[in-house]
């Protein structure tokens, strides 16, 4: 099956190459007329590169959670970027033009897949996938290949592949490539699962029409920051962000990855901004007071009662590395230090919750890698690491009667 790229005119016999003198001899072209083979090489390859407009970017939910807020439950979900297959159609089209590049696609039902029935999910059920193989072809550059594949009891099974596996040929050209660096956020979601707001992107993940404008470069003999804040040269870029290092290493994996990605658009250090960067250092540097005061309120009170305000509030386990958000050390802060204050005993019915919510933590850590791994959901995963038993919904509502269907579902992920 093949598609001329939307174009309703016929196809000529021959079409023409994507380069617009060919790259190999060609006896017709005048000597005169000297052709930079490895210049328009470039100027191909970084047109490919280039980031898609940000209006073309959306933004997908591809796993939820709830967490514990002082407001109440909140639930939460992880957002990807994509565009649409159209964002990658019309830059081929305005590279190489409509007749400069073909695709074909192979469509295929593949039978007898094992998969939980969508009415219970202690059940399985013999369903069917449809796979499509997508070939792009780049008259004068070749072809490439990507594979897209969804349930055939998806009325839009067919079409939903067929994006997959022309975007992912488009892939190995270059195009759209840069989707797959961008990091997954979590943010918050509304009663209908969408999401309160969409993450912004960083600027390496923007075309040179939307790069913030370059400011010229400071005096060399000066090594004093700006009065904004950001760093004047290297030197002085270089300590701030040994001390951003510092301070994330303090207050935690999933705190300081939260302030990255809310406050400087990104998750990796080095694409930090210079703004940015003084941004996060002063937000950081807020969150470690923050951390210490917990600290000092925890040794305080002893890790047992610690361990249950932490259940209390839903968390992973009692690690810092497991406080997602600022609200959520607020929270955790507020209670742990009123309960330290006032000396009051832990209640009774929390005696034991330090020892189901450490296993609780191992169990949703074991079960993220195992889902970032096979690239199942993370409900999923629990679920059969449990045997059906378990949901990630009841582990906030575990008893130490549990622990041994725990501890066995963490030993199968292992």
């Amino acid at each position: 099956m093949g598609h001329l790229n939307g174009a309703v005119k016929e196809q000529p016999s021959v079409a023409p190459s994507a380069i617009s003198v060919p790259l190999g001899e060609r006896s017709d072209v005048a000597k005169s007329e000297e052709f930079d083979v490895a210049k328009r090489w470039s100027e191909i390859k970084e047109q490919l590169n280039e980031p898609f407009h940000p209006d073309e970017i959306k933004w997908r939910v591809t796993a939820t959670s709830t967490i514990q807020t002082k407001h109440g439950p909140q639930k939460r979900g992880q957002l990807i970027a994509y565009a649409d297959q159209r964002a990658y159609t019309d830059r081929l089209n305005t590279v190489f033009g409509e007749w400069g590049w073909t695709r074909n696609y192979d469509v295929q039902v593949a039978q007898n897949f094992e998969r939980r029935a969508s009415n219970d999910k202690s059940q399985t059920a013999v369903a069917a996938k449809v796979v499509v193989v997508s070939r792009v072809t780049i008259h004068g550059l070749g072809t490439h290949t990507g594979v897209g594949e969804e349930w055939a009891d998806d009325e839009n099974a067919a079409t939903r592949a067929e994006a997959q596996a022309f975007k992912r040929a488009c892939a190995c050209f270059g195009l759209g490539r840069y989707l797959y660096d961008l990091e997954k956020v979590w943010v918050d979601l509304d009663q209908s699962n969408r999401p309160g707001y969409v993450p912004t992107l960083p600027d390496w993940a923007l075309p040179r029409s939307h790069q913030p404008k370059r400011q010229s470069p400071p005096p060399a003999a000066s090594t004093r920051p700006v009065s904004n804040g950001a760093p004047r040269n290297s030197l002085v870029r270089d300590e701030v962000m040994a001390a951003v290092t510092a301070l994330a290493d303090k207050v935690g994996f999933s705190l300081a990855q939260s302030t990255l990605q809310t406050y400087g658009g990104t998750t990796d250090l080095k694409r930090l901004g210079n703004a940015k960067v003084a941004i996060v250092l002063d937000k950081l540097t807020d969150l470690s007071r923050g951390v210490e005061r917990l600290l000092a309120a925890r040794k305080v009170l002893g890790e047992e009662q610690y361990g249950a305000l932490c259940h209390e509030l839903n968390l992973p386990s009692d690690a810092i590395d497991d406080i997602p958000d600022r609200d959520t050390l607020r929270s955790l802060l507020e209670k742990v230090e009123t309960r330290a204050k006032s000396g009051m005993p832990e209640p009774a019915a929390n005696q034991t919750a330090g020892k189901i919510a450490d296993a609780r933590g191992r169990l949703l850590q074991a079960a993220r890698k195992c889902a970032d791994r096979t690239r199942k959901r993370l409900a999923v995963v629990i679920e059969e690491a449990t045997v059906g038993t378990l949901t990630l919904e009841s582990l906030k509502d575990l008893t130490d009667a549990n622990l041994p269907i725990v501890e066995a579902a963490i030993a199968r992920l292992r």
